[in-house]
Order: structure tokens, then sequence, then C-alpha cells
């Protein structure tokens, strides 16, 4: 299994050392992200779930597994940031760390490249899925508690309002509801649309994976290394690789009854994706953990290269 899901890491590893020789290529990682955010996905989950069975998404055992795995993962970071003295809003930069993985632009390659085509549309729903709930749980917590101790304050509403409308408006999140407005209203998707789909699609998987290894490569780890960041990155980190996939696991099988299958593979290797680059992102827009947060995704991912192997092995 290793053997297989090298050639995936070594794509990373091109773009990494692709970023570190061109280290003035600034605009070149833009363009690259952009068209994997806004086109090559998009267009990848767009088919996939455009072209499934309404009976094919009635999988709840999986969405419900997932959205445990991701809670429950959240949940506990932010019971250990409480611990360590970090409250709200802070501590829900750390709580996304722990259940926020590189769902897109690594989970979903590594998923296709191991079960082919039958591996997109479950790809596809975990990826909004793991988008939804932390991305909606940081916005809001910033918006109700960032402020509460001025006149600014948000209120809860709207705070909900301005998470949702941040979910939805993600290019990710637009292509799966296209599909499923698709399913759901039993619309044939023309065949020039999804040749013309499938085609940018098929570019999604490496170049998502280049642009992941160029993203690592502008990250000065040595620079955060210390003492006081490994307290904080390495509980997250084992609460991502390890306490998420492993709950997401035990729900699926022992509470849902799921047996061995794509399904089941791809709820426990999504939950044990590396720290997702979007957790840097929050982190940066609120000014908070954007040095021991950028060290914490440059280490999980070494880390996954092991992890993800056995992960896979298990099924």
């Amino acid at each position: 299994m290793f053997l297989i899901v090298m050639p995936i890491f070594l794509v990373i590893l091109v773009g990494y050392v692709y970023g570190r020789l061109k280290p003035d290529s600034g605009e070149a990682d833009k363009l690259i992200n952009d068209y994997v955010l806004y086109i090559a996905l998009p267009a990848l989950l767009f088919i996939a779930v455009a072209r499934a069975d309404i009976a094919d998404l009635k999988q709840w055992g999986f969405v419900m597994s997932t959205l445990i795995g991701i809670v429950a993962s959240y949940v506990i970071a932010t019971m250990f940031a409480k611990s360590m003295k970090i409250g709200l809003p802070q501590s829900s930069i750390f709580s996304m760390g722990a259940c926020y993985g590189t769902t897109g632009y690594m989970g979903v390659p590594i998923l296709i490249s191991i079960y082919g085509e039958q591996a997109t549309l479950p790809a596809a729903l975990a990826t909004i899925l793991h988008n939804i709930p932390a991305i909606m749980a940081v916005i809001i917590s910033w918006g109700v508690f960032s402020n509460r101790t001025t006149k600014n304050q948000i209120s809860l509403f709207r705070s909900v309002i301005t998470a949702a409308l941040t979910t939805v408006k993600n290019p990710l999140t637009i292509s799966v509801l296209a599909g499923l407005a698709f399913v759901l209203f039993d619309i044939r998707v023309p065949i020039f649309i999804e040749s013309f789909a499938s085609f940018l699609g098929n570019a999604a998987g490496p170049t998502a994976l280049f642009a992941l290894g160029l993203g690592l490569s502008r990250l000065n780890v040595r620079k955060h290394l210390n003492v006081t960041a490994g307290r904080i990155v390495i509980p997250m980190i084992a609460l991502k690789l390890f306490a998420q996939p492993a709950i997401t696991f035990a729900v699926a099988t022992y509470v849902f009854g799921m047996s061995q299958g794509v399904w089941l593979a791809v709820a426990v290797v999504m939950a044990a994706q590396p720290i997702g680059a979007g957790v840097y992102v929050f982190a940066k827009k609120y000014n908070y953990l954007q040095d021991i947060i950028s060290l914490s995704i440059i280490v999980s991912l070494p880390l996954a290269l092991v992890t993800i192997p056995l992960v896979l092995n298990l099924f």
C-alpha cells in the first residue's frame, strides 16, 4: 500500500522542490491554487454528484459517522484548549486544526487513484461534510465572542448567516450543490457538459497535490519550532491523524454497521487527512496562531505519509 500511495506524495514533493527552487514564483502559486480551487476540483465534484442516482446519496451511516468524527475531534480539542487557558473564540482555531483536513487537495486524489471512479461520489460528499461544520464553527465563534466586551458585539443570528453565506460561497460547496440539483430534479447532464467537466476534473488530482507542495515550500519550520509551539501542535496533530479516523471508524462500524467497502474506506481516509491549509487561512484572517498553525500543517503532512497507508491497509 505504501508503494501505491508513494507516487501521490512524490507529486507533493515535486511541488515543494519547485517552490524552493523558484522562491519568486508567487504569482504562479496563486494561479495554480486558483485553478484547483475554482476550476478543476469543482468540475470533478460536480460531475461526480450530478451523475449519481438519488439512491446512491442515501448513505446515512457514512454521513453521520463522518460528522460525529468531526464534531468529536472539535469538542475534545476545545476542552483541551480550555485546560491550557485558551478560551473562545481563540480555541476555535485550535479546534478547527484538530478536525479539518486536506480532503480536496489530497484526500480526493488519493482515493481516486486507489479505488477509481467509484470513490469519486463519496469523496465529493465527504469534502463538503468536512468543510461545513469547522468553517461555520470558527466564523460563528469569532462573530459572537470576539467582541462580547464591546458595543460592536455581533448577534448569534447574524454570525450564523455570515457563516452560512461564507460556506455556501465556497466553490467546492457550490459545485456539489449544483450536482445535487441535477440529481434531485432528475436532470440528465448533457454529454458535452459531462465531457467538459470530466476533462477539467481529470487535472484536479495532480494539480492539487502540486499546489499543496508549493504552499508547503513557503512555510518556515525552523522559525516556529519551539517547546511552546509543541504543546499545541502535538495534541492538534494527534487528534487529527489518530483520534478523528479512529472515532469515525468506530462509529461507522459499531454504531451504523457499515461493512468493508468504498464508503467506509472513504469516511476513514478522509478523516485521516493531515491538517488542511484552510485552517491557516482563518488563523491569518483572525490574526491568531498563524505561525503554530503553519508548523502543524507542515509537520502533519510527512506523518500522514505513514498513517494514511496504515489506514488504507485496513481496507
